[in-house]
């Protein structure tokens, strides 16, 4: 079970029909509030507070944050979970999708004062939405040294995969050193995210991407869990930042982590979007997670930064 927060419903004035529209307007201009994010315990359905919520994650040792990769709220709420838990007194280190396993040198360099920004951001192919959700978890880490993985695969290689290619051999260091891509209820979840999109009707291909996808998930698995192994005698608190599928339901990353260390304890927190009615619709969401944070949409003039590329990744 997962997550799960009450909203304010917005207020609906009633006028009677003597009333001016403006009069009218004026009342429910008064009276409508804004949604604002939530945090839900799945099991109970009950809304809690950030400090609960930490109070809760700090006995895991790993805690996947899954996301919406272009939501505001969302990445504003995750920093505020890692900040919480080093405020808490947790030994963090912080794994992320986001960054993939061929420029961890250049993490550790920026981390470490080796390099300068604009070096960092040149060398490790960062997302176009990095500067406004991701700088601040990084400037964080950095400021408070705390290691940070680069979890992922390259993203070439991933398109590679999917497209069936052989990887160079110098090339497959960067691969996990097992993957499996079983059709299991992931590879059931996976076909029914990927219904409309192109490719999909197309068998073959459809499990070559899904090939890619568990590639990812075990790789970001296997740095997870190589961390911990080589840090044995320092109790760790890893928080893994990816999209919400990968660790939805304890799948994916969540599943491959617990396949390579079956006694790991681990959380997951998963994002989904508050309606417009402020109605939390909760049946089939209070089972992806043991957490679940309720966010906003952005709001309507906020930038697109978000490139198709990440899109993908999402789906």
């Amino acid at each position: 079970m997962f997550l799960i927060v009450k909203t304010t419903v917005l207020a609906i004035v009633c006028v009677s029909c003597t009333t001016s529209l403006l009069a009218a307007q004026d009342l429910a201009d008064v009276s409508s509030e804004p949604l604002s994010p939530q945090i839900m315990n799945a099991k109970s359905g009950k809304t809690v507070e950030l400090d609960e919520l930490v109070a809760y994650l700090k006995s895991s040792e790993i805690i996947f944050l899954g996301e919406q990769h272009d939501n505001d709220a969302g990445h504003e709420f995750q920093l505020k979970v890692i900040q919480s838990l080093v405020a808490q007194g947790a030994d963090v280190a912080i794994s992320m999708e986001q960054f993939e396993r061929d420029v961890q040198g250049v993490i550790d360099d920026y981390l470490a004062n080796r390099i300068t920004e604009e070096q960092f951001l040149e060398s490790s192919r960062p997302w176009k939405n990095y500067a406004k959700h991701y700088r601040a978890i990084i400037e964080f880490a950095k400021e408070k040294r705390l290691p940070v993985l680069a979890a992922n695969i390259p993203r070439k290689l991933a398109a590679e995969i999917a497209q069936d290619n052989t990887i160079k051999a110098n090339q497959q260091v960067f691969l996990p050193r097992t993957t499996t891509a079983p059709e299991d209820l992931y590879w059931q979840n996976f076909l029914a995210s990927m219904k409309g999109h192109v490719g999909a009707e197309d068998s073959k291909k459809l499990k070559s991407f899904y090939k890619a996808q568990c590639m990812k998930d075990d790789a970001m698995a296997e740095s997870i869990t190589d961390y911990i192994a080589k840090n044995p005698h320092q109790p760790k608190t890893v928080v893994h930042l990816c999209g919400h599928f990968h660790s939805d339901y304890g799948l994916g990353t969540a599943f491959r982590v617990m396949q390579r260390n079956p006694l790991l304890r681990i959380a997951v927190v998963t994002m989904e979007t508050i309606p417009d009615d402020g109605k939390l619709e909760t049946e089939g969401v209070r089972d992806r997670g043991h957490y679940i944070f309720w966010t906003v949409k952005n709001p309507p003039n906020a930038e697109e930064i978000v490139d198709e590329k990440v899109k993908d990744e999402e789906k």
